[in-house]
């Protein structure tokens, strides 16, 4: 391809990722003061409240024991809200899932709404596609809607008590067993994979799993919220900038803002998502961040141009390749 037409196509997908964006979870882009509880008076503190919402409105690959909607809200103004299912899955144990609910609002204004219909996509062709015995690497959360919404095994599923530092999760501890020590391990495990080099990580990633078992690893855009979360595991504290940019009427103009900063803040080297009135686009100034995993297998401009050695694109889902999914490279073929 011609280095005219590659920089041709990485201006219509920096085009993409800026006008069909929608809103990421409020409370998680912005530092958070402690959650209240139920009736307390709001001020700079973020509420929370809880209730039982009807099993059969969340589809799943196991039974749903129970489901908890749990509201956020500040200053009396609601935010967004999450969805905790609790069930058993094939082994007997005690499982939970936080999830998205889909919403009645139009899905351009809903925080969750966006982020359930691609879940939803996901999972099924997850299911549907992937080896019986295939195996998802991820951030724990993502491993929760991977495991409940496809079947799929992952290999990170449960938190511990780092996460619950942040308030959002904190309100949500007593609904999500906790994690045990293998899997504590897993999380130190994890944070480090996502936030080293990627050329490294990936060679760690397929000497640890060998070739007995098909290797995935899954990515989305939220994971640059848990930044702080992989750095309290033990993970490289990556220097990332984030701004959040006003939007105007001109999506030309826009974009060349965006770049404008992303040119200021660093190498150029960005990811924009649209969020209601304004984008919030991250960058990368440090070189170090710019090779690691994270940010490599993210839709960066510059990660667009080239993937790392080691691993397949499998699927990728719309909104400007908001989640991804890679095969690790060298492992057996189903």
């Amino acid at each position: 391809m011609s280095r005219k037409i590659r920089q041709g196509l990485l201006m219509v997908i920096s085009i993409v990722l800026l006008a069909t964006g929608g809103t990421i979870l409020y409370r998680q882009l912005l530092p958070s003061p402690a959650v209240k509880a139920d009736g307390a008076k709001s001020g700079d503190q973020l509420s929370v409240r809880h209730a039982p919402e009807p099993k059969a409105d969340v589809q799943g690959r196991f039974p749903a024991q129970s489901v908890e909607r749990y509201a956020f809200s500040q200053e009396g103004k609601d935010l967004f809200s999450l969805l905790v299912a609790r069930y058993q899955d094939s082994t007997g144990l005690p499982q939970g899932a936080v999830l998205f609910p889909k919403d009645a609002q139009e899905i351009a204004s809903s925080p969750t709404g966006l982020r359930h219909d691609i879940w939803q996509s996901a999972a099924d062709i997850i299911a549907r596609k992937a080896p019986e015995d295939a195996l998802f690497l991820s951030w724990w959360d993502d491993g929760q809607r991977i495991h409940y919404l496809s079947g799929k095994e992952a290999w990170l599923c449960k938190p511990s008590d780092k996460t619950f530092a942040g308030p959002v999760w904190k309100a949500l501890q007593d609904s999500l067993p906790a994690a045990s020590d293998e899997e504590r391990a897993r999380l130190t495990q994890m944070a480090r994979w996502l936030t080293m080099d990627s050329e490294k990580a990936l060679s760690e990633i397929a000497a640890h799993f060998g070739v007995s078992r098909p290797v995935y690893l899954l990515v989305n855009n939220d994971l640059l919220l848990h930044l702080a979360e992989f750095a309290a595991y033990g993970g490289t504290s990556l220097s990332l900038d984030s701004k959040n940019i006003p939007a105007g009427n001109d999506l030309h103009g826009d974009i060349a803002l965006v770049k404008r900063w992303a040119f200021e803040a660093g190498d150029g080297n960005y990811l924009a998502q649209k969020e209601g009135n304004y984008y919030r686009v991250w960058s990368t100034p440090d070189a170090k961040a710019k090779n690691t995993l994270l940010v490599r297998l993210l839709p960066f401009i510059d990660s667009l141009k080239k993937l790392p050695e080691g691993v397949s694109l499998v699927y990728q889902s719309h909104w400007g390749g908001f989640l991804s999914v890679y095969k690790i490279d060298n492992q057996p073929v189903h």
